[in-house]
C-alpha cells in the first residue's frame, strides 16, 4: 500500500504507469490518438452494447429524398443511413456489417438502403468525398439504375480506400483518380463546379431536422438506431420489420 508521507516518489511512479496504461487502452479502443480526438470533437457515435429492443427505439418519419438506392424499390424494409465517408465508426459499419446486410437482406429483396450524406465539420475531407460520390452518380449515365449502381461502387471505394485519401493534402486528386480507375468516370469538372454541394448540404440539413447529431445514424423503417452496432443488432431490428 502506498504511504502518503513516506512513499511520495513511489506514488508518483505508480500514477505514471497508470497514465501510460490508460493511454495504451485508448490506442487499442480508438485506433490512434488523432482518431480519438476527432471523434470527440465531431460527436461521432460508437456502439458496443449488443442488446437492443426494437420496440424501444424511437420512430421518426424520414425522407429518402432523391438519393441513390441500393436494393429493390419495393423492398418491405427501408434503411436510411446518415453517414460520413471519413468517420471511423462509419467505416466500422461498412467493414463489419454492411456486406452481411447486403448479402442476407438487400440482395434477397427484403431491404433497400439509402445512403444520405452527413459530413461532420471536424472531418475536413468528408464533404469533398460526399460530393465526389454524388458526382460519380451524376456522370456515370443518364439511366437512374446505372447511376445508383455507380454511386454505391464509389461509396465502396471511398470506404475501402479511406486511408489513402483521408487527411491527405492531395485528397481530391486521389479521389478523382479513384473514380476514374473504379468507374471510368471523370468527376473533376463536377467537383470544381461545386454543383453537388447543395445536394450534400440538403442531406445534412435533413439529418439535423431528424435529430441526427453523430454518425452513423440509421432509420430502419423509421426506427432510429445510432452507432456502428454489430450485425446481430441490425438483424434483430430488420427482422422485427418483416
Amino acid at each position: 500500500m502506498f504511504s502518503h508521507n513516506n512513499n511520495s516518489q513511489t506514488l508518483w511512479v505508480g500514477l505514471s504507469f497508470l497514465a501510460v496504461g490508460l493511454m495504451l487502452g485508448l490506442l487499442v479502443a480508438g485506433g490512434n490518438i488523432q482518431s480519438l480526438i476527432g471523434n470527440t470533437q465531431t460527436d461521432v457515435t460508437s456502439a458496443t452494447d449488443p442488446e437492443v429492443d426494437p420496440d424501444a427505439l424511437d420512430i421518426v418519419t424520414v425522407s429518402t429524398d432523391d438519393d441513390a438506392v441500393l436494393g429493390e424499390a419495393d423492398a418491405p424494409v427501408t434503411i436510411v443511413e446518415f453517414s460520413d465517408f471519413q468517420c471511423p465508426y462509419c467505416h466500422d459499419f461498412f467493414a463489419e456489417s454492411f456486406d452481411l446486410i447486403k448479402e442476407n437482406y438487400i440482395d434477397t429483396g427484403k431491404v433497400k438502403l439509402i445512403y444520405r450524406d452527413f459530413p461532420l465539420s471536424g472531418h475536413k475531407q468528408a464533404n469533398l468525398a460526399a460530393q465526389a460520390a454524388e458526382c460519380a452518380r451524376k456522370n456515370a449515365s443518364d439511366v437512374a439504375e446505372v447511376q445508383d449502381e455507380a454511386y454505391y461502387k464509389m461509396h465502396d471505394w471511398l470506404f475501402e480506400n479511406v486511408t489513402s485519401w483521408s487527411g491527405q493534402e492531395d485528397a481530391e486528386a486521389i479521389i478523382v483518380a479513384g473514380a476514374k480507375d473504379e468507374l471510368g468516370v471523370d468527376i473533376q469538372a463536377c467537383i470544381d463546379s461545386g454543383e453537388m454541394a447543395d445536394e450534400v448540404n440538403a442531406d445534412l440539413a435533413a439529418g439535423r431536422s431528424y435529430g441526427v447529431s453523430g454518425t452513423p445514424t440509421f432509420f430502419i423503417n423509421g426506427k432510429k438506431l445510432v452507432g456502428a452496432w454489430p450485425y446481430s443488432v441490425f438483424e434483430t431490428v430488420i427482422d422485427s420489420q418483416l
